[in-house]
């Protein structure tokens, strides 16, 4: 009986571990600068969304995403944001970023990229 009870224990113990690391796995690592003070974090499934402020300027951001994602496919301003497009592997990705008083606040989309439905600019 005991024995019993003890392979059902470990059996429910395996299959939560196996579930949790299959999980993980969708779970997307985005980078962010050192002193992001995040206020949003939505990273286990696509689309992924990360949102927060930093004190480093414009210029240093663009390229610590450069140094992450390689060069921009795209670039735009719009009503004083920064929209920075990256199409690395199979994701496509959109750094946002917006002056807020003396910080800047910077949105990070990752989705899957799906040639039938989006072009790269």
């Amino acid at each position: 009986m005991e024995v019993r009870s003890t392979a059902k224990y470990l059996s429910l113990t395996f299959s939560a571990l196996l579930t949790s690391a299959l999980c993980a796995e969708d779970i997307f690592d985005i980078p962010v600068i050192d002193d992001a003070i995040i206020f949003a974090s939505f990273n286990d499934k696509t689309p992924a969304v990360i949102n927060y402020f930093t004190s480093m300027n414009e210029k240093d951001i663009i390229n610590f995403y450069k140094m992450s994602y390689g060069e921009i496919s795209h670039q735009e301003r719009k009503r004083g944001r920064l929209t920075l497009s990256f199409y690395p592997d199979d994701l496509a990705i959109r750094v946002i970023i917006s002056k807020q008083n003396n910080k800047h606040q910077v949105d990070v989309i990752v989705d899957n990229f799906n040639p039938q439905t989006m072009k790269i600019p």
